[in-house]
């Protein structure tokens, strides 16, 4: 390496690996809110109402996942689904599900799941992160 006039050392040339500014900005603003830790804390009531908004536009067009806790009061499910998640448990509603019912405080769904029929009723004050489409509507970290 070569010195400059105070004995600092130059930084070598790296082909190809120089990124503008702006573009690094553009990529964390594509990022960022992408991100769990910067989307709206899930128990939230402006994030409630979303999920109870989005969740009647949930088709094959339009998939919308949802993680809650199986273990949070209110939380009903199968006793297979509850050994198989204990702690958490990811459900996308675009395909396989009928019989969608929102309340004030949960939602109702029968999901198809490797060939069984399941009622879940999951209340909103359970769930952890929601998507619509890929866009993170809320997450609880």
């Amino acid at each position: 390496m070569d010195t400059t006039g105070r004995g600092v050392l130059d930084t070598p040339q790296v082909r190809g690996m120089t990124i503008s500014y702006a573009a690094m900005l553009l990529l964390l603003a594509i990022l960022i809110p992408l991100s769990p830790a910067f989307a709206e804390p899930c128990n939230k009531p402006a994030a409630r109402s979303k999920i109870a908004e989005t969740l009647p536009l949930a088709s094959e067009q339009r998939p919308v996942n949802i993680t809650f806790r199986t273990h949070a009061d209110g939380v009903k499910l199968s006793l297979g689904l509850k050994s198989k998640y204990p702690d958490d448990m990811t459900i996308i509603l675009q395909h396989d599900f009928e019989q969608l019912n929102i309340k004030d405080d949960r939602f109702e769904v029968l999901l198809r799941l490797m060939g069984n029929r399941e009622r879940l009723t999951v209340p909103f004050n359970a769930i952890k992160a929601f998507w619509d489409k890929s866009d993170l509507k809320c997450s609880d970290g």
